[in-house]
């Protein structure tokens, strides 16, 4: 196989996608804190960021980036999605780890967005 997807490069879109996680998750916090429903604090705003850790599974794929590839389909931790998603509605009721929970909700909800687009586009091809 020669070219980019030899080397696991697929282009500018893998520098994208997690500053786009972050920057929704952050945004969603800083809603939550402007509505006084929670208050700005270091702690919960590296919790927040912590939940991109989600995306360590990439690094065990062959090729960490594919375009259009479905993580909840090749991906361990997305695969699991069920146990992550009730994992972080428990999180969202302990205070501690609230933003963890959220961060991990925003997460999984921008992924599917990201499987139900590249599935549209696939089906107009």
């Amino acid at each position: 196989m020669k070219g980019p997807k030899a080397r696991g490069a697929e282009g500018p879109h893998i520098n994208r996608l997690t500053p786009t996680h972050m920057a929704f998750s952050f945004v969603i916090y800083l809603l939550l804190v402007r509505l006084g429903l929670i208050s700005f604090t270091i702690p919960l705003l590296v919790l927040l960021f912590c939940s991109e850790l989600i995306d360590l599974d990439h690094l065990f794929s062959k090729l960490v980036y594919v375009k259009g590839r479905n993580p909840f389909k090749t991906r361990f931790l997305h695969r699991n999605w069920m146990v992550v998603f009730i994992i972080s509605i428990v999180f969202i009721f302990i205070k501690p780890v609230f933003t963890l929970g959220l961060g991990l909700i925003c997460h999984l909800f921008l992924d599917l967005i990201y499987v139900f687009i590249h599935k549209k586009l696939q089906h107009k091809l």
